[in-house]
């Protein structure tokens, strides 16, 4: 087993609230808010409905990416959280997302689906954003899994 681990004090939080709303995308939306209020380092939840969702699986045996699975539909985001980082110098939001919706071809009318959101659509989202002030934590490539993982030896 391999553990990789740091405190971080940070040197204080900024909590910010927030929607997202006329089909903007939710990554491209927080990225924004991330350079305007120079937000290096942070973590947001988000609750409301989607337009569209894509998510990415990754084969852990092969380390590659699978074909994404996109969903056009109404969605409701049953949870949703995720990471922001640095990334090569600049903010980079890791999105994860359950949503679900109605069918009635469903065993108990309802469909959830969950995991990696690499793009997502916003119909109304309501948001909160914790950011943490002090040394940011930047991503780099982990040699044994092949992903983009923080680089805590950087803090």
């Amino acid at each position: 087993m391999t553990t990789t681990i740091k405190q971080v004090n940070p040197s204080g939080t900024r909590v910010f609230m927030g929607t997202i709303t006329d089909d903007s995308d939710i990554h491209t939306s927080l990225i924004e808010v991330a350079e305007k209020h120079n937000i290096q380092t942070g973590a947001f939840e988000l609750l409301g409905g989607l337009r569209e969702v894509e998510f990415r699986t990754f084969d852990f045996d092969s380390q590659q990416r699978k074909a994404p699975l996109n969903f056009k539909r109404a969605l409701e985001i049953v949870a949703g959280h995720g990471t922001i980082s640095l990334l090569d110098n600049k903010p980079h939001v890791h999105l994860h997302l359950a949503v679900a919706y109605q069918d009635s071809e469903s065993p108990n009318g309802i469909v959830v689906l969950a995991g990696h959101a690499a793009k997502a659509i916003a119909f109304a989202i309501e948001f909160t954003l914790t950011a943490y002030e002090g040394n940011p934590v930047h991503r780099a490539k982990h040699e044994s899994t092949g992903l983009m993982l923080w680089n805590l030896s950087k803090l």
